[in-house]
């Protein structure tokens, strides 16, 4: 008999919809919930965490596919399900909250994976000393590591003096700040790994290329917008080491490669990645990946 398989998330579950409907075309057995599902009930000694009337014991597997809000909903789940010798992806950071990019930068440094020059410290420094430390250009960038939204570059004194009021305030508050030296990269490489293989990556313009990219005719070169494939050896060998340091079995993996130094960097991994870029580009269905991967376990 086939194990069977939760995949649970904060929020509505209606977003796991894909989940349920890929299990069906492979004839897997799976769950889908919202960890607004879970209860228990104290009675007689007899602990039973539940899922939507289900003890959760009565699972083989279970995929957190998203936190959000619902940490100590998810620590609960984790606890019971790991007494109970289940096997949970991915919480390798649970007990201590997200992982902070300062921190996820320095495991992968400490491993040999190329990242970025970085230097974490207050915002006040970074702004002093970043272009002495980093070069022109450098990247600022939020510990949050709330994607796109939390990350600067700035070409002009005006520009900081904005910034920097803003994040003191910020910093004031306990987030925290980091810095990276610019890479000199016109496209951005995005791998999705589920387990101990890449089933896809695709390509993106990166936002900054106007700043080096020279013009032909007048024009600035066509972002291209492609899946990667096949997909290079180098890119292949440092995805799935980031994904394995990060200890993540599912992972959106981010490379650049600075096209003046000739280098290849890590710039981030992502433990929830968004997927609809890589499916559509790629032709790969992630969610069957994903169950298919969960069924084997």
């Amino acid at each position: 008999m086939s194990k069977q398989i939760l995949v649970i998330t904060g929020g509505s579950k209606k977003r796991l919809d894909p989940f349920k409907e890929a299990s069906g075309r492979l004839g897997v057995d799976l769950t889908t919930a919202s960890f607004s599902e879970l209860s228990y009930i104290l009675n007689d000694g007899n602990f039973k965490l539940k899922v939507n009337g289900v003890d959760v014991a009565s699972y083989g597997v279970v995929y957190i596919r998203l936190v959000g809000k619902r940490r100590e909903d998810a620590i609960l789940l984790t606890e019971y399900a790991k007494d109970k010798g289940i096997k949970v992806l991915d919480t390798t950071h649970l007990n201590q909250g997200v992982l902070p990019k300062s921190l996820e930068i320095k495991k992968l440094f400490e491993a040999g994976v190329l990242v970025p020059k970085t230097y974490f410290g207050r915002v006040l420094d970074i702004f002093e000393k970043g272009q002495e430390v980093l070069g022109k250009w450098f990247v600022i960038k939020s510990t949050s590591g709330k994607r796109s939204k939390a990350v600067w570059s700035l070409k002009t004194k005006e520009e900081a003096e904005i910034l920097k009021a803003d994040l003191l305030k910020r910093e004031e508050n306990g987030e925290r700040f980091f810095a990276q030296s610019f890479v000199y990269a016109s496209q951005r490489e995005r791998y999705f790994v589920v387990g101990d293989k890449i089933v896809a990556g695709i390509t993106r313009p990166t936002i900054w290329r106007r700043r080096f990219l020279e013009r032909v005719n007048g024009e600035m070169p066509e972002g291209k917008r492609e899946p990667i494939v096949p997909i290079p050896e180098n890119d292949a060998k440092i995805t799935l080491s980031a994904a394995r340091v990060a200890s993540l079995e599912i992972a959106g993996v981010d490379v650049v490669h600075d096209e003046v130094s000739g280098e290849t960097f890590i710039l981030e991994v992502n433990s929830a990645p968004r997927w609809e870029g890589v499916s559509h580009d790629a032709g790969i269905n992630i969610e069957e990946e994903i169950v298919k991967y969960l069924a084997s376990l």
